[in-house]
This record gives structure tokens, C-alpha cells and sequence, in this order.
């Protein structure tokens, strides 16, 4: 994802997914990103933003043109670029996810989902060529949905309880793991907002008696399970 917008999805001739497969790779090139993102204008990136993930931006094309054309898409050209039949199996996983998701074929799962946020990103906000455009539109698709479970188990840490730590410590985690380029979209002052507020049930209830990362924890703990564990480490360190 360049800086000027611009759509250079281009196709390398011997990259391969397997390099996300390690996880120093993955933050590597996380970290690598983060560096390259900062050196723009919070202006830049929300420009970049809207060209990329907006209403109109290349992923909702991208997606409208798969909906209407399918396999015939134009958007599904840069396949034929690809340099090694084993790029092309890696590929089509992702052009059978984005077919299934318009309804143009039977349900398949998006080959992205499982992966850690940061390896999500290194092929959405890519701008090298090591991807194809249904890559990329596929491991945002994933990003999205990662988001979305890790938001509705937050939401769901307040019901029956009148305090709130864990879903203003959750939105901060979520906060400080976004590219640059993420947070461009987010109003001035959210982080220190949302500090407020989790300073405030602290100071009210003390602070969080976990041993890991909230979003950590959620990643295998239902919002149920996360709160009895908050309850019982309260409870052992009285």
C-alpha cells in the first residue's frame, strides 16, 4: 500500500506465505511497517485509508467487481503472474474464500483466519508485490473479523457487572497494536480517553489481577471465563 494510493499490487516470483509462518518473520515486518508508516502525516494516512478501506476504496471495488463478474473478474489478473505453481495453490485458497463470500461458490474458509494480527497486516498494508489483490482484500477480510469476535467478547465483559476494567484495558491493547495508518482514522485524545476511563475503574476497584494481556486472554477464553478468572484471582489475593 504505497503512500501516494496508488494500486501497485504486484506479484513477486518467489515469495511465499510460508515466511509468516515464524514469528520473528511476522513482527519483523510489522515493525518494519510501523517505522515506514510513521514517517507520514496523520493527514497522508487517512488519505491512504480512504483510498484503501474506505466506501470507495479498493477493497470495496475489489469486492463489488467479485460480486458481479466472479472468476472473470478483472481484479483476479495479477493470478496469472504468478511465477510457481505453489503461489498459485496459496493464491486460489484466497480466490475460493472470496468466491464463497459472494455467493458464487460453496462456503470456503478465508486462509488467513488464525493468524496473528501483525501477520494479517503484513499482507493487507503490503506494498512490495509480494501479493496478489485477493491476498491482500482476503487477509483484511480476516483482520476484520479478528477484530470484530475480539470487540463482541470486550462488550460482553459488562454485562451483569458495574465495573468496566477489562473493556477499557482491552480497547487500549487493541489501540497500541494498530499500524500507524489504523489509527489515523481514530479521533485526537482517544488513547489518552480511554486511559481516563480505565484509570478511573482502577482506582475504584484496583487494578487488574491478570498475569497475561486481555487480548491475549481472550484469544482462548470466552468473556464468561475471562471475568471468573479476574473474580478468582481477586478473591486469592485478599
Amino acid at each position: 500500500m504505497s503512500v501516494d494510493g496508488s494500486n501497485d499490487h504486484g506479484v513477486p516470483v518467489d515469495g511465499s506465505l510460508a515466511f509468516l509462518d515464524h514469528e520473528d518473520s511476522e513482527m519483523d515486518r510489522f515493525h518494519e511497517l510501523v517505522l515506514q508508516q510513521a514517517a507520514y502525516s496523520k493527514e497522508d494516512l487517512h488519505t491512504i485509508h480512504r483510498q484503501w478501506l474506505g466506501p470507495r476504496g479498493v477493497f470495496a471495488v475489489f469486492g463489488e467487481e467479485i460480486e458481479q463478474l466472479g472468476r472473470q473478474a478483472p481484479a483476479l489478473d495479477d493470478l496469472k503472474k504468478l511465477a510457481t505453481p505453489e503461489r498459485l495453490q496459496e493464491a486460489e485458497l484466497a480466490v475460493a474464500f472470496v468466491l464463497a463470500q459472494s455467493h458464487r461458490r460453496v462456503p470456503a474458509l478465508n486462509p488467513f483466519m488464525g493468524r496473528r494480527r501483525e501477520a494479517l497486516c503484513a499482507v493487507v498494508f503490503d506494498d512490495s508485490g509480494r501479493y496478489t489483490l485477493v491476498e491482500r482484500y482476503a487477509a483484511y477480510q480476516a483482520v476484520r473479523q479478528t477484530d470484530a469476535d475480539i470487540f463482541i467478547k470486550l462488550i460482553a465483559t459488562t454485562r451483569g457487572v458495574v465495573e468496566r476494567r477489562i473493556v477499557f484495558r482491552g480497547l487500549l491493547e487493541h489501540y497500541d497494536r494498530l499500524l500507524p495508518i489504523e489509527k489515523s482514522i481514530y479521533p485526537d485524545g482517544y488513547r489518552s480517553v480511554q486511559q481516563a476511563h480505565l484509570d478511573r475503574e482502577e482506582s475504584l476497584y484496583g487494578p487488574l489481577p491478570l498475569k497475561d494481556d486481555i487480548l491475549t486472554l481472550l484469544g482462548t477464553l470466552s468473556a464468561v471465563e475471562l471475568l471468573e478468572q479476574v473474580q478468582l484471582q481477586a478473591e486469592g489475593a485478599l
